[in-house]
């Protein structure tokens, strides 16, 4: 199998809110206006900064919990590669695997995942979203 590249772009975003996620970052800048202001020393990552789409990270979210109930070591091997940043030669190591294997698991967690969005792609109708109209009698003059 190959690797799923609208899968692996959810992931990222993924592993991205999920560290913001564990530094309490809550989406707001790690430092202050006055240390970005001029003259300051800047991060390369502070200038190289990728905007994460929070409701697609939290489906994937969902999607990734859902691995466990498929199999537990591909959860695992999606939190260590993504989230933790660990290298597949890291995380052979730690399973007693090789990084070829490490990539197969990636690739038939991958496709696992694609079946879990595809199973719940459905989207509320739009006229789920609308509010109720006020009756006529609940209107104030």
């Amino acid at each position: 199998m190959a690797r799923i590249e609208r899968i692996e772009r959810r992931l990222q975003n993924w592993a991205r809110w999920s560290q913001e996620r564990a530094s309490h970052g809550l989406g707001y800048p790690r430092s202050s206006t006055i240390a970005k202001a001029d003259g300051a020393p800047r991060h390369a990552e502070d200038r190289n900064v990728i905007p994460v789409d929070s409701i697609d990270a939290w489906q994937t979210e969902q999607a990734v919990r859902a691995l466990r109930f498929v199999d537990g070591s591909l959860h695992a091997l999606v939190v260590l590669l993504y989230v933790e940043g660990r290298s597949a030669e890291d995380i052979g190591r730690q399973l007693a695997v090789g990084a070829r294997r490490v990539y197969q698991r990636l690739d038939r967690a991958q496709f696992e995942l694609a079946k879990w969005f595809s199973a719940h792609r459905k989207r509320p109708a739009a006229s789920a979203l609308r509010l109720p109209r006020p009756a006529a009698d609940d209107c104030v003059d």
